[in-house]
Parts: C-alpha cells; structure tokens; sequence
C-alpha cells in the first residue's frame, strides 16, 4: 500500500510541471508580430504645396499643379478629411515677427490665424481649408 501511494505521490509530483508546461504553452510563443505598423501618416496629407514652379515650361507647371490638385483632394476624400484648396497662399513662417504682427501664420501647409486662446485653421469661400507657403 504504501509503495502504491509513494507511487501515486511521485505520479502527482512530476504531473504538475508538465500540467504547468502545458498551461503555459496553451498561451503560444513569445515571439514578434507577424504585423508590424509603419510610421504614422500625416494629418493632412499635401499640406506642403509640390514644387511645380520648377519646371521651366509652362505646360509641365500645368501638369503639376493639376496632378496635385487631384492627389491633395482625392487623398483628402479617401480619408474622410476635409478637401484642402487647389489655391495656395504666401504666409509668414510660424514664429516670425511678421506672423505676431499681422495675427496669422503658415504652419506645415495650412494656413493659420491668431485667436485669443490658440490658432484657428483658414478656409475659403468653398469651406476646403487654405493651404500655405512660407514667404
């Protein structure tokens, strides 16, 4: 009888780290995500105007500003954010002097106007929100 109970004592005792291996491999590996997320996007993608005043001809500016025109807004609806303006305004630079003085700013692409407790994004007639270019 009692080698029967040394026995079921021993059976019990090396049952339990394998009943705990098992539990703790129920959990899965630790390993690294199969997925991982890349950096985040830009709140609003085509704040910063493309350079189309590089090119010399004047078609290719056309080009340009048309092919912007669609991404800026296309990029804009497939986000659900507001449509940015197809014009772009010359602003100081945030922080400027001039910026203090006349109350508005250009800051990353969008147009910025000075109220008492912040800043207040520009819109035009059309309710799409005034993008900017440093003067």
């Amino acid at each position: 009888m009692e080698v029967r109970f040394g026995l079921i004592l021993a059976g019990v005792v090396l049952a339990l780290p394998v009943q705990a291996q098992q539990i703790r491999s129920a959990t899965g590996p630790q390993t690294e995500p199969k997925y991982k997320p890349g950096p985040p996007k830009a709140h609003n993608p085509g704040a910063e105007p493309m350079k189309c005043d590089q090119f010399v001809d004047p078609r290719m500016r056309l080009i340009c500003s048309d092919v912007e025109k669609a991404y800026v807004q296309g990029e804009a609806r497939r986000q659900g954010l507001p449509t940015p303006s197809a014009e772009v305004v010359r602003l100081p630079a945030y922080g400027s002097a001039e910026s203090k003085r006349i109350g508005a700013a250009c800051m990353g692409g969008a147009a910025m106007r000075r109220l008492s407790n912040g800043w207040e994004q520009l819109r035009n007639g059309k309710g799409e929100w005034l993008r900017c270019r440093d003067q």
